[in-house]
C-alpha cells in the first residue's frame, strides 16, 4: 500500500529534470516487499548525487474502489483483503511506475511522460446460477502523459511553497491475462484513464493528493468466444483510484 518514490535531480538547484520511480501493492504485508526495489535504486540514486543531510520522507499511498456490475446488479467481487494474509490478498493488486519530468525552477509550467505496469488480481461470480467463481489474473501497461501547474510560482521564491496542479492522461493496453476462453486478452478492453491532483511544492520536496478515473469498462462486450454469443455484453466495471504521494526533489 505503501511505497517509495523518489524525485531524482542532479545536484544542481537550478535542474529542470526529475525521474519519479515507485512501486507496490494494495496490501498491508506485501507492499513494502514488493516496494523495496525502487526504494533500493531510489536511495543508492540520491546517495550518489545528492551532498546534504536533509532527509525528506518519499511515500506513495494508493487504494482502489474497483466495482463489477451485471445487468445493472453489483456483482460480489474478491479483490483481496488489505489485511489477508493469504497469497491471493498478498499478490492481488501489484504496480510499478516510473514518471519522467521536465519544469524550471522557476516557471510556472511543466510536463511529464509516465509509463506504469499493474497486476491485478480478483474473482467474481458472472453466472449466479453456478457456484464456483471466475478468476481472473490481468497485466496491464500503462503509458502516460501530463501537466504540472504552479500557478503562484513567486511564491516559491517568497514563501518557500507554491500550490501545484497535475491533470494527465494515460492508456491502459492489456498484454497478457489468465482468464476464462482460451486466456484470450480481446476479452478485455484498453481503457483511457484521467489522473487530478492538488498539492505543494516546497524547495526540495512536494506532496500532491489526487484521484486516477478510468474511462471504460475492463470487459470487452462485444467479444464472443466459440460457442458463446457475447458473454459480458451486460458486464461492466468501474475503477477510481485515489492517492497521496510525497516526493524528494533533488
Amino acid at each position: 500500500m505503501f511505497c517509495i518514490v523518489g524525485m531524482l535531480r542532479p545536484a544542481n538547484a537550478e535542474s529542470d529534470f526529475s525521474i519519479a520511480l515507485y512501486g507496490g501493492s494494495q496490501n498491508f504485508w506485501s507492499s513494502s516487499v514488493i516496494s523495496l526495489p525502487t526504494s533500493l535504486i531510489n536511495g543508492l540514486i540520491s546517495c550518489a548525487i545528492d551532498d546534504d543531510d536533509e532527509s525528506i520522507p518519499s511515500l506513495h499511498y494508493q487504494y482502489d474502489f474497483f466495482k463489477i456490475k451485471n445487468n445493472g446488479e453489483e456483482v460480489d467481487s474478491y479483490t483481496g483483503k488489505y489485511f489477508g494474509f493469504k497469497a491471493k490478498d498478498m499478490f492481488s493488486n501489484i504496480h510499478y511506475g516510473v514518471k519522467f519530468g521536465w519544469q524550471p525552477k522557476l516557471s510556472p509550467f511543466g510536463i511529464y511522460v509516465s509509463c506504469a505496469y499493474r497486476f491485478r488480481r480478483f474473482e467474481t461470480k458472472m453466472n449466479p446460477m453456478l457456484d464456483t467463481n471466475d478468476k481472473f489474473k490481468i497485466h496491464r501497461v500503462s503509458p502516460g502523459i501530463g501537466i504540472r501547474i504552479t500557478p503562484f510560482i513567486n511564491m516559491l521564491e517568497d514563501y518557500e511553497w507554491s500550490p501545484i496542479v497535475e491533470i494527465g492522461t494515460s492508456y491502459g493496453y492489456v498484454v497478457g491475462c489468465k482468464a476464462p476462453y482460451d486466456n484470450n486478452k480481446d476479452q478485455f478492453n484498453n481503457i483511457l484513464t484521467s489522473s487530478f491532483a492538488i498539492g505543494a511544492r516546497f524547495e526540495t520536496f512536494s506532496v500532491t493528493g489526487g484521484v486516477e478515473i478510468d474511462h471504460g469498462s475492463l470487459f470487452n462486450k462485444d467479444f464472443t468466444p466459440d460457442g458463446v454469443n457475447f458473454p459480458y455484453k451486460d458486464v461492466k466495471t468501474s475503477l477510481i483510484t485515489v492517492f497521496v504521494t510525497v516526493a524528494r526533489d533533488f
